[in-house]
């Protein structure tokens, strides 16, 4: 049996000699010629990550956004409450996100944001680049001379919008939606 093995075995490389014999090249045939490549090319640069812009009133969060998409960009809310308005179709909610110093004020029953406070701890801005804790000149080159001031509000009610000062500092600020009918606009118009 152990003839018959490498008899095998024999057959079997010879096989392989002549396959490969086969298969080499002839004199006439030739290797496709080499393109020469004038432009090596390079290896891919890698892509910068670009640093979230965080929140900004005007731009990824404004009044009139649907509330939905508020709570997405702003996770889980530290706390919700409801309040009453002059009547019950003024009741609202008041979502308010403690971490991000943001509380969404919606109407009972609607599903926009009518309201935006943005407390002391607000880290983001306004689209003008107005943020919490600059002197309120900054305020009056992006936004212009309020309707009216006194030495804590300024009031521009045909922007919705209204900034609490502290020895000249922005601390807070209101937005509202045009012709909001939530109580907390009602008692700043009249303010």
């Amino acid at each position: 049996m152990n003839i018959l093995k490498l008899a095998i075995l024999f057959f079997f490389c010879l096989m392989q000699t002549v396959v490969a014999a086969e298969t080499k090249p002839t004199d006439k045939q030739t290797a496709a010629p080499v393109k020469n490549q004038a432009n090596p090319v390079k290896a891919p640069v890698p892509a910068e990550k670009k640093k979230p812009e965080g929140l900004v009133i005007g731009k990824n969060l404004k009044v009139g956004m649907p509330l939905q998409e508020a709570i997405k960009l702003l996770g889980i809310p530290g706390a919700i409450s409801t309040r009453r308005g002059t009547e019950s179709k003024f009741d609202s909610v008041s979502i308010k996100y403690v971490n991000h110093g943001i509380v969404l004020h919606a109407l009972n029953g609607k599903n926009k944001v009518e309201a935006l406070e943005m407390l002391p701890q607000f880290k983001g801005s306004f689209l003008e680049g107005i943020k919490m804790g600059v002197k309120f000149t900054a305020v009056i080159e992006k936004y212009g001379v309020p309707q009216t001031m006194n030495a804590s509000l300024a009031k521009y009610p045909d922007k919705g919008m209204y900034f609490s000062l502290k020895e000249n500092m922005l601390v807070a600020a209101h937005v509202f939606a045009k012709n909001s009918k939530i109580l907390s606009h009602q008692l700043y118009k009249n303010r």
